[in-house]
């Protein structure tokens, strides 16, 4: 392997592994987001009534 060969390559790994951080931290923000939409559900769901008059 020459060294144009081995310097893509090296190039294609470190892409990989950036590519791999970023869905990381995306599913991460998904799980939050999830979590904030379910306990805005239920904050809501416990929310009382308004009287009616």
């Amino acid at each position: 392997m020459n060294d144009s060969e081995s310097s893509r390559l090296a190039l294609l790994r470190f892409l990989e592994r950036v590519r791999e951080r970023d869905l990381s931290r995306t599913r991460r923000w998904i799980v939050h987001e999830e979590r904030r939409q379910a306990e805005q559900r239920v904050g809501q769901a416990r929310r009382p009534l308004a009287p009616t008059f």
